[in-house]
């Protein structure tokens, strides 16, 4: 799991195939990413906007959280 910079979304990186962000005000999630095995890790860099996660295959994601509600358009 990791906490955006600001402090108002986390991202879950699961054992079920999904990387999810998650609003902490509402408790909903704000956008899902499916992977091809298992989760085992996920960062948020500094800017908020460049995440990486990993799967149980050794497979890397690189994704851009961009118009997401996360500040960034």
């Amino acid at each position: 799991m990791a906490i955006t910079p600001d402090g108002k979304q986390a991202l879950s990186a699961s054992r079920d195939t999904t990387l999810k962000l998650w609003d902490l005000a509402t408790g909903e999630v704000v956008a899902s990413f499916g992977s091809d095995g298992g989760l085992d890790c996920c960062a948020i860099a500094p800017d908020g906007v460049r995440v990486v996660a990993g799967d149980r295959s050794g497979r890397v994601y690189f994704l851009r959280l961009e118009g997401l509600g996360t500040g960034e358009t």
